[in-house]
């Protein structure tokens, strides 16, 4: 008796999740653009960048549909001073300027200038290995937050990815 509940719910639980899909799933946007997107960087940061843009781009490759030209540029202020004119806390501002273009005919579906800052404190006033870590990592995380904000823009103004011409 207990066996034969137990392979009804059983198959009743395969057959009820046959169509079973992740809640979270990349955008159509970002599918369309994964491995077909040639990506071009110049300016500061460059390894970071391109390793947030595989995240959302995948591998970049020559024969792609689409061009992203990103040029970078990271700008760092003291931002606390104390008395004894030691600096204690850097500000990380990352400006990002996208340009996303069909590889036929050059058109350009959208072009973005994003600005993220991000503070870090150091650890001491001398040299320290803990500020190194605080300052790759601020620059890595602020990156990251830039790249994110542009495919947000992307997603939800250029879902369709049609040239600024055709709208």
């Amino acid at each position: 008796m207990n066996i034969k509940i137990f392979l009804m719910v059983f198959v009743t639980l395969i057959v009820s999740c046959q169509g079973f899909e992740f809640a979270y799933d990349k955008s159509p946007t970002i599918k369309l653009l994964e491995n077909n997107t040639q990506v071009i960087i110049s300016g500061d940061d460059i390894s970071i960048i391109k390793s947030q843009l595989n995240n959302f781009v995948g591998t970049s490759t020559n024969s792609a549909e689409f061009i992203l030209l990103v040029s970078s540029s990271k700008i760092s202020n003291n931002v606390v001073i104390k008395d004894n004119q030691t600096v204690s806390q850097i500000e990380i501002n990352h400006i990002l300027n996208y340009s996303l273009q069909k590889k036929d005919g050059g058109c350009v579906i959208t072009e973005a200038k994003i600005s993220t800052v991000s503070t870090y404190n150091l650890k001491s006033s001398g040299y320290s290995f803990g500020t190194d870590l605080a300052k790759k990592e601020t620059a890595h995380n602020n990156v990251e937050k830039n790249i994110n904000k542009f495919f947000k823009f992307l997603i939800h103004n250029h879902s369709n990815l049609d040239c600024k011409n055709e709208d």
